[in-house]
């Protein structure tokens, strides 16, 4: 899924959620909210990890679990994102993909066929 097309569908979806929960989507809120979800998300790996206490929870709802807190972090971060008017793409252009040129063939095994457009771009 495009990442603009992902924050929208992110959005409206959080926009439903304060409606429905009577929350006030404030810079704070959105901010507090990621740290939560951030908390969350370490303590679903201590529990995916065994570093935690035994919960009563299969291997596989432990694992369900942690993918869940992963996609909640990560629709926080779209959030704080776009409220910052912070342009994903743009960003990662300038703060990670500014390495394209070092990639060597070895970074891309089992990833995608060398050649690539992860070392043709920039």
């Amino acid at each position: 899924m495009e990442l603009t097309r992902l924050s929208d569908d992110v959005e409206i979806i959080s926009r439903v959620y304060a409606r429905v929960h009577g929350v006030e989507r404030t810079d704070d809120w959105l901010m507090l909210k990621l740290h939560e979800e951030v908390g969350e998300l370490t303590q679903a790996f201590l529990n995916l990890s065994g570093r935690s206490r035994d919960r009563g929870l299969s291997d596989d709802e432990t694992r369900a679990a942690f993918r869940g807190e992963v996609a909640d972090a990560l629709a926080q971060l779209l959030l704080v994102a776009r409220r910052f008017d912070v342009d994903l793409s743009e960003e990662l252009e300038r703060k990670w993909f500014r390495w394209r040129h070092l990639v060597r063939p070895e970074d891309t095994a089992g990833i995608r066929d060398v050649g690539d457009p992860v070392q043709a771009r920039g």
